[in-house]
């Protein structure tokens, strides 16, 4: 940058924005993109003046940013760019191609040094409907600014260069500097102090902690057509709160439902402008500020929206302290390390310009980066599109699509019944699938697996913690394993001691194991050598226990059948020398094939792994999860140290299946506490339910399945299994 170009410092927005590029300078992650939909003829030629002349117009688009005397400065230094005219009229699916080129587009990353930090196409998909595409990074404009720069470029466009051109950018800086010396900022920080005091660390819905933000979101969209909405519409006004609270209070119980955490902290998108200089300033204004609703899950629906509406109106004079300095103050008084849990933008009106005689309708297509969870309802011209966007470290977009469907369903069950408590509301509750009346042979479970790899091979398999493995990654993991123990003269006929304790690798060696044809014996990784005594001629190798064949002839050079073992589990010993109990892997099969069923487990489940492995209940979490297509959270030590952490752990982790020790399962009730909503089945086992517990379970996880479970180990797992209810019926 020359010496003699002037610079100015930049925003409390745009710091934050540019040290997260500066950190990841090739991420295109701050790009933000809307495109507006033109039906009717345009004049290309005329359109691009107006979209140059309001570009422009806006300083912020030619920022430059470099770092002098170590601080980060900007200045705004116009230059050539290209209008982009790209006709997709020929294709077979114009509006997809667009799509398509549009999602490739917002990947581009920009240089926020030699710029430009925007891009600008007119897309043709017919004579008469156009799409204006504008990606512009996130460091030169918020959601607002978006709007009037295509305000701008439609009065432009439709008066022939009339209409109000934009203010510059230096009145952000000066009335953010006025604002900072005032007595107001001060008061506000006060009050900012005041209510987030005694918070805790707000929640996450994604699974387990993200490390930061992702180059990329996750988005999933699901419209509301507008006949229910004039239902919401309806409760609003009887319990006298407008919708966008009511949808606010949904989020936060939803949150709740989802946690268990009873003080849901909430981020709240806000312009920042009102009453300011700043309306006609495209520029990143708006400010994102905490919401505090403390939730009783005995509260309806309704009396939630009243408590949203009055917090809403308790802050409301205090949405102009940055939530950047409200960071550092939290740093400061050592509170939690974020402000807010979910995100959520509630836009109810439908975002229409005209363009001469034509409507174009604005459809957002990328918000910006997510730390979490980002829920948006957004006007649409039939109704709504509700907008999940996730960190995809911890959200898939099956997940945000089922948040999503969770989410609507709570609303529109409260609208049904406006006195029901939150905590009544059925979130999860599943049909139970009936079996069918003919079975074939069930497929190997090494076959099932590989079909769900085939399938959705970027899915997580396996989790614990931070550690994750695709189900691409479990199969070529073990498949490779397989190949070694191949070599040591693993196969159909022998036996493989699995002595790992509770990680990813385990699993990696026990599918590796039905992989090579042999069957395993897991093994306690603090056993005597009694147990390996069953196992002749043993050799030890990373964790695992390679026997001689079961015979006296060599392994067979053959695939493994449905009568070769699939796995041997020990009993305890307790009265002696501990018995093995041999499972073919066609009993295997067929068990993990019915389970699935009548458990209901699918892609979009994430099971944990509670049990053992030298007891049969961690066959049935493992085969089940990775047979469905689920994924399997394998349990960490810190679960069990107390219910409660549990409970917490349950939430961090996602878990929709618990698999769990009817004692456990009698403590957990016992206790009190609630599960987190994203349960919606539980499968108990081991010994009978008491009555007593099944009541009073039905009163804690109102929808929930409770599926009582018997069989002995030689009956491969399970033999019986019931669904449980507070009367005492349960079906078989």
């Amino acid at each position: 940058m020359s010496t003699d170009v002037d610079t100015l410092p930049l925003s409390a927005a745009q710091e934050a924005i540019w040290l997260g590029q500066h950190l990841a300078p090739t991420s295109p992650v701050y790009n933000t993109a809307d495109y507006v939909v033109i039906d009717g003829e345009i004049d290309p030629g005329r359109f691009e003046a107006a979209v140059r002349t309001a570009v422009a117009e806006a300083d912020c688009l030619h920022a430059r940013f470099h770092l002098v005397g170590g601080e980060p400065r900007q200045s705004f230094e116009p230059g050539r760019w290209r209008f982009l005219l790209v006709d997709l009229s020929a294709e077979a699916a114009p509006e997809a191609a667009a799509e398509r080129w549009m999602h490739g587009d917002v990947r581009t990353p920009a240089d926020l040094r030699t710029g430009p930090l925007f891009a600008e196409a007119l897309l043709k998909l017919s004579d008469d409907r156009w799409i204006w595409h504008q990606r512009i990074h996130h460091i030169a404009v918020d959601g607002y600014a978006f709007a009037l720069l295509v305000r701008r470029v439609a009065d432009l466009y439709s008066t022939d260069g009339g209409g109000r051109p934009f203010d510059p950018f230096q009145r952000v800086l000066d009335f953010e500097r006025s604002y900072l010396d005032s007595a107001r900022c001060a008061a506000d920080g006060e009050f900012w102090g005041e209510y987030l005091s005694g918070v805790a660390e707000p929640p996450w819905l994604g699974h387990g902690r993200t490390d930061g933000i992702a180059d990329r979101t996750e988005r999933a969209v699901v419209p509301v057509p507008a006949q229910r909405i004039e239902r919401w519409q309806e409760l609003a006004t009887a319990v006298g709160v407008n919708w966008t609270e009511l949808l606010i209070a949904s989020v936060a119980g939803y949150v709740h439902r989802v946690t268990g955490v009873g003080d849901v902290l909430l981020g709240l998108p806000v312009s920042a402008r009102l009453a300011t200089p700043l309306l006609h300033v495209p520029a990143p204004v708006s400010n994102i500020v905490p919401l505090r609703l403390p939730v009783d899950p005995a509260a309806s629906l309704s009396s939630l929206a009243m408590s949203a509406a009055a917090e809403l109106k308790r802050t409301r004079r205090h949405h102009r302290y940055r939530q950047e300095h409200l960071r550092r103050d939290r740093r400061r008084a050592d509170g939690p390390e974020r402000l807010f849990g979910p995100v959520v933008n509630v836009l109810p009106f439908d975002q229409e310009f005209a363009f001469g005689p034509h409507r174009g309708r604005m459809v957002n297509l990328s918000a910006g980066p997510v730390e979490d969870l980002s829920v948006g309802f957004r006007g649409s011209a039939a109704g709504l599109r509700l907008e999940m966007d996730g960190n995809p470290a911890g959200h898939s977009a099956s997940g945000l699509r089922r948040h999503s469907d969770l989410l609507l369903r709570l609303v529109d069950e409260a609208v049904r019944e406006p006195d029901r408590p939150l905590a009544r509301i059925p979130l999860a509750d599943r049909p139970v699938r009936r079996p069918s009346p003919a079975r074939r042979p069930a497929p190997d479970v090494v076959a099932l697996i590989r079909a769900r790899a085939a399938d959705r091979p970027g899915a997580t398999a396996i989790e614990q913690d931070r550690h994750r493995l695709t189900y691409a990654a479990l199969l070529a993991r073990a498949d490779l394993l397989a190949d070694g123990l191949r070599r040591r003269g693993a196969g159909p006929g022998h036996l493989v001691g699995v002595r790992l304790p509770r990680t990813p690798d385990a699993i990696v060696a026990v599918l590796a194991v039905l992989i090579s044809g042999a069957g395993y014996v897991p093994l306690s990784p603090d056993a005597p050598d009694a147990y390996g005594g069953h196992l002749p001629r043993i050799t030890v190798e990373d964790g695992l226990l390679l026997s001689g064949h079961t015979g006296d002839e060599p392994p067979p050079a053959r695939s493994a059948r449905g009568t070769d073992i699939a796995y041997v589990i020990h009993t305890s010993g307790s009265t002696g020398r501990p018995n093995g109990v041999m499972v073919p892997r066609a009993a295997l099969a067929g068990f993990a094939g019915a389970a699935v069923e009548r458990y209901g487990v699918d892609e979009n489940d994430r099971v944990l792994q509670f049990s053992s492995l030298q007891f049969d209940a961690s066959v049935e979490e493992i085969f089940v999860a990775l047979c469905s297509g689920a994924a399997l959270v394998l349990r960490t030590d810190g679960m069990n140290e107390s219910l409660d952490e549990f409970r917490r752990a349950t939430a961090r982790f996602g878990i929709t299946v618990l698999d769990l020790p009817t004692a456990f399962w009698h403590e957990l009730v016992a206790a009190g506490g609630r599960l987190p909503g994203s349960v919606h089945t539980v499968i108990i086992g081991g010994e009978g339910a008491l009555p007593s517990r099944v009541a009073q379970w039905a009163r804690l996880a109102p929808g929930v399945r409770l599926i009582n479970t018997y069989g002995p180990t030689e009956a491969t797992v399970v033999a019986t299994a019931a669904d449980l209810h507070p009367a005492g019926s349960g079906r078989p």
